[in-house]
């Protein structure tokens, strides 16, 4: 099995997830369910990902192997690999196949010690407006956190130059590339993201998360503000300029309302996951989620 623990108290690692302590065996079943719940939502297909911060070693994240590899078809941690931040390389001998893609993850995680979750997708319904060259902003109070501006995207034409040898199929495939997207997460250039989400010219988008929830929320709910804008644009006849989205001060509310609730839509998604026959999770269903909601605003 490809994810081990090895404790303190023994030179060998267990492969057996009883054995696992309590967090990490938690996240592997929560990591299964938000798979499963972004193919659900139409985030992923045969492709994309979605990987977490090992909560026992922070200087390792967890990434499905290449097969089963579709998000729908892992069911248990036998699916999964555990990766060094520093180099995306195995921490354990003789794995699978992994993801060419998975520095991705293994640099925003190196650059960003808050990020906990990040999720890959090739959504159908955001591809569209970066080939029309059309800004992603929020235009409802579900998408706040995209901020009044929406995300920033990444142009790989740019770093072309510095690879003459690579071959150019869009993929974050190198740590180079890999550091490129990371570095749009951050305007300041420094290790505290801006942006919640990135956008890929011809590509997709990733966003990040300090928990699964609210990675796979962003993730959702951008995808649903592409929807809704493309709805908009039509009513407007295909005029930008009649678009009523979210202002400074909405999105900036709207973003800490999204914040606080995220958790009940992720109790509704896993409830969705769990009924559906194509699903299966072989550790168990998350339990115990932290329940947030608006009472708690000051």
């Amino acid at each position: 099995m490809p994810i081990c623990f090895r404790s303190e108290y023994s030179a060998a690692p267990s492969r057996d997830t009883n054995e696992f302590p309590v967090e990490l065996r938690n996240a592997i079943q929560l990591l299964i369910s938000a798979n499963h719940i972004l193919h659900y939502h139409g985030l992923v297909d045969a492709f994309g990902h979605i990987s977490v911060r090992n909560p026992m070693f922070r200087n390792q994240y967890i990434l499905a192997s290449y097969n089963p590899g579709a998000p729908a078809l892992v069911s248990s941690a036998e699916d999964f690999i555990d990766y060094y931040v520093s180099n995306s390389e195995p921490v354990f001998d003789d794995q699978p196949r992994g993801y060419s893609e998975r520095y991705i993850h293994g640099e925003i995680y190196s650059r960003f010690p808050h990020v906990q979750c990040v999720v890959h997708s090739h959504s159908e319904a955001v591809i569209p407006f970066m080939a029309a060259r059309i800004a992603v902003k929020p235009v409802f109070h579900m998408a706040g956190f995209l901020g009044v501006n929406g995300p920033p995207v990444l142009d790989l034409s740019g770093a072309y130059p510095a690879m003459p040898s690579y071959t150019p199929d869009m993929l974050i495939k190198t740590p180079f590339l890999g550091q490129r997207l990371a570095q749009k997460f951050s305007h300041s250039g420094s290790n505290v993201s801006d942006s919640s989400v990135v956008l890929q010219d011809k590509h997709g988008f990733t966003s990040i998360g300090s928990n699964v929830q609210q990675a796979v929320y962003r993730a959702i709910y951008l995808q649903k503000n592409c929807k809704l804008l493309k709805d908009a644009m039509s009513l407007a006849g295909g005029s930008i300029s009649k678009i009523g989205y979210l202002t400074q001060k909405e999105a900036e509310g709207c973003a800490k309302m999204n914040l606080m609730t995220q958790d009940k839509a992720l109790r509704l998604w896993l409830r969705e996951v769990a009924v559906n026959p194509l699903y299966r999770n072989e550790e168990g269903i998350p339990n115990d989620l932290p329940v947030g909601g608006m009472q708690d605003d000051a």
